[in-house]
């Protein structure tokens, strides 16, 4: 891998990641504004950059952290 590959492989990670959160994010806005709020009293609507942090939040709570490889 040259130079260039490695430098194109960046700059297409450094433009795919936050393109994928976004896309991400819109789900859960649009989900938690459609269903959640007429559902349950005392929930507001959520905005996108509120919806981005709860999927951010919810990477963290529910990663899976277990690396061991089991025998099968």
């Amino acid at each position: 891998m040259n130079t260039s590959e490695k430098i194109g492989a960046v700059l297409g990670g450094l433009i795919l990641i936050p393109l994928a959160a976004a896309i991400l994010a819109l789900p859960t806005q649009l989900l938690w504004n459609g269903c959640l709020v007429p559902a349950v009293d005392g929930i507001h609507s959520i905005g996108f950059w509120q919806a981005l942090g709860l999927n951010f939040l919810f990477t963290i709570l529910f990663k899976n952290t277990n690396n061991s490889k089991k025998n099968a």
